[in-house]
């Protein structure tokens, strides 16, 4: 059974109740997630629904792959996403389509449903059953624009883990986040190349906030599994919530165990660079942590009304973490992901 250290609550039924968003953190789903619920600028439903980012994805790795799969929906610019990290063959793979607006349905819960989009060359669907404790993935993408057909089903078992669920204040409006770590089992077959997931540990993200018109932030993570066999990750985000020493979703998992960080600050050195590396630190000295980008995952768009600005590296973590209530974390030499997000939309 999970264990989550001080600062979390158990979760409400639903995200929003009588027109008012809750704000906190906690330990484990909510049996309804819209924040469409919820007022913003006295919209009514149809006008917010265009204002809401929604995004769910998952991050997977083993000591040979990293694997990063998305569906996400900025209304206006909506994206299925595959990037995928043969460590031990030093390559890179990359299967993204930008989809028509409302392509595909976002999910309202992760109790019991399904978020998907398919075509004749690419398929990705997430089906929730976080009721039965487990998320089921399957991945079926054709060559296409240089990148290698890949194919696949995973299976996460989201009741042998921990979640942390939080939905924290903007000026206007919130955002709302499910990320947990998770043991995953099945095998992804990329450019002909089969990967047993026997042992994968897997992070989930759910996510919806009203974000502003221009929105950016900042994030790194790391999952993986120890000599020992005990699964480990980190979540540092820096955003755009309004008093971030009280709200944010920083956190450490140990196995089953989850724990809280205090807010973070982002400083680039040499950014773009040979040398460059992003220091994660925060003001008590409990988070001191270097990403050095190795693998790039740049995107850029500008189409007028929308512009984006999308780094989303992969790379090297290596620092000491001191979440509250678990045991300090140090962290040698292991792989991740960050990105550096600026959207105009």
């Amino acid at each position: 059974m999970a264990t989550h250290a001080a600062g979390f609550s158990a979760p409400p039924a639903a995200l929003v109740e009588a027109g008012v968003a809750h704000l906190g953190r906690w330990t484990g789903p909510l049996a309804r997630t819209s924040l469409l619920d919820a007022p913003y600028y006295g919209l009514p439903r149809a006008l917010r629904r265009w204002r809401l980012k929604e995004w769910q994805a998952v991050q997977l790795a083993t000591p040979t792959l990293f694997v990063n799969l998305a569906l996400v929906d900025a209304k206006l610019m909506t994206l299925l996403q595959v990037k995928a990290y043969d460590r031990a063959r030093g390559v890179k793979h990359l299967h993204e389509r930008k989809l028509r607006p409302r392509a595909f349905r976002p999910t309202e819960q992760l109790l019991d449903s399904r978020v998907a989009y398919g075509d004749r060359t690419s398929a990705l669907a997430f089906t929730n059953r976080l009721a039965h404790g487990r998320i089921e993935i399957d991945l079926a993408c054709a060559a296409r624009g240089g990148g290698p057909a890949m194919h696949g089903h995973v299976d996460l078992f989201t009741d042998a883990g921990a979640s942390q669920v939080v939905n924290l204040p903007f000026t206007h409006g919130s955002i709302y986040s499910h990320k947990g770590l998770f043991p995953a089992r099945g095998e992804l077959t990329i450019a002909g190349v089969r990967h047993d997931l026997t042992d994968a540990v897997a992070m989930l993200d759910d996510h919806k906030a009203y974000y502003p018109y221009v929105m950016n932030y900042d994030w790194v993570t790391s999952l993986w599994r120890g000599d020992d066999g005990v699964m480990r990750g980190f979540n540092l985000t820096r955003n755009q919530v309004i008093e971030p020493t009280r709200w944010n979703e920083n956190c450490v998992w140990i196995g089953d165990r989850v724990a809280t960080l205090p807010a973070v600050t982002f400083t680039r050195e040499d950014e773009r660079g040979r040398h460059e590396r992003w220091l994660v630190r925060d003001r008590e000295g409990r988070v001191d942590l270097v990403f050095e980008p190795t693998v790039p995952g740049d995107v850029a768009l500008d189409v007028g009304v929308i512009e984006s600005r999308y780094r989303g590296p992969f790379g090297i973590c290596r620092g000491r973490l001191e979440p509250d209530g678990l045991p300090a974390m140090t962290i040698d030499d292991r792989f991740g992901m960050g990105e550096d997000f600026w959207l105009r939309c």
